[in-house]
């Protein structure tokens, strides 16, 4: 199912859900005079991500301190099957459900199946991470637990009925904060840097053989990506002006976008395509092995680089910079700041109709400054 129906879904059938539940819980919450203070430790702490490993990654500094506040309690992720391998692959997690969201049926089905497992459960907090959603929100509230926290601001105002501790989520600050507010509601004060299990600091000195590039995302905000001519701009500079090969990354469903893009470069010899090639362990462990830097638009594979400690260059345009990273060191980025941006999880019209000039006016030579400065360092 793409995400155009899923969207259609969570309007459509989540905003009726939405205020037939909204009531019942007000009239129930009156009537049964539920305990929602904080004093009580759970035995289980739920947290919903249905779509974006990287705002798994993302919020995972969070979440481990949350973990580590409260040792005793089973820590457990509901997500789509979309990031199952991924959230899997960081071992932050006692137990994952998943909800099929490949039809609407599978979706209904996986959704029950997923409640009657948390109704088994005693003494449980539920955290919704996902920020625009009704049908999450309307599952936090299913899974009858005592104390449901959820993102709120005046786009899903509808949550404040819902939830029993609810989060402002400031939507010009970098995404992090927002987590970080989400762990302090829930009492864990002392922030945890995670560290995905099996990394240490590498050694930038050894010799790696690759520069990776990513130029994929998920369906939402495709205007993210780079022109296929942006991308083999950069292709033969590396493979001219430095003496690594190339790595293009990316999921199953990129590697023939991959290979066109090689065939018309014709220099198979210099560039390989790992889309779809290595399970995420592998694939962390190729990155952190055999490439010097990664170059990427805003997508996973950016969290992931920051995560693991590798150089990397972002690529921004209808996303900014300031909502989704830390600038050090390790990491450049290119942004023109056009007036228009940010637009994506903005709104669904886009200002430039699609013609994202944001992403298409960004120039060679913007990029080449930063990665040599990158490559001197």
């Amino acid at each position: 199912m793409n995400l155009k129906a899923k969207q259609f879904i969570d309007t459509f059938i989540g905003m009726p859900l939405v205020y037939i539940n909204a009531l019942m819980a007000s009239i129930l919450g009156f009537l049964c005079h539920r305990d929602h203070s904080l004093t009580n430790p759970p035995s289980t702490i739920i947290f919903i991500k249905l779509l974006g490993f990287g705002s798994i990654l993302l919020a995972s500094d969070s979440i481990y301190s949350i973990k580590r506040k409260y040792p005793n309690a089973r820590i457990i992720l509901i997500c789509s099957s979309g990031i199952l391998e991924g959230a899997s692959s960081l071992n932050l997690f006692d137990d994952i459900l998943v909800i099929d969201d490949t039809s609407f049926i599978h979706i209904l089905r996986s959704s029950l199946n997923v409640l009657f497992k948390t109704w088994r459960l005693r003494n449980k907090w539920v955290a919704d991470l996902e920020v625009y959603s009704k049908l999450t929100s309307i599952l936090s509230l299913w899974t009858l637990a005592g104390n449901r926290f959820g993102f709120y601001f005046n786009s899903v105002a509808f949550r404040y009925k819902l939830n029993t501790h609810n989060v402002f989520f400031n939507t010009v600050v970098n995404v992090e904060e927002n987590y970080k507010r989400m762990a302090g509601c829930m009492l864990a004060d002392r922030l945890e840097e995670f560290h995905i299990p099996g990394f240490s600091q590498r050694n930038e000195q050894q010799k790696f053989q690759f520069i990776a590039i990513n130029n994929t995302c998920s369906e939402l905000a495709p205007e993210r990506k780079l022109l296929p001519a942006q991308v083999m701009e950069i292709c033969i500079w590396i493979l001219e002006e430095t003496p690594y090969h190339i790595a293009l990354l990316g999921a199953p469903g990129d590697f023939e976008t991959n290979e066109q893009l090689i065939r018309d470069m014709n220099r198979q010899e210099k560039i390989i395509n790992t889309a779809g090639k290595y399970k995420f362990t592998n694939y962390f462990h190729f990155l952190y092995e055999q490439c010097k830097l990664i170059i990427t638009i805003d997508s996973a594979p950016l969290h992931i680089a920051n995560k693991l400690q590798i150089p990397n260059l972002s690529i921004w345009g209808p996303t900014t910079p300031e909502s989704r990273i830390e600038t050090n060191t390790l990491n450049q980025f290119v942004y023109l700041g056009v007036s228009c941006s940010p637009c994506a999880h903005v709104t669904d019209q886009l200002p430039c109709k699609g013609y994202n000039f944001c992403i298409r006016d960004i120039e060679l030579k913007e990029i080449v400054s930063k990665l040599e400065l990158l490559l001197r360092n």
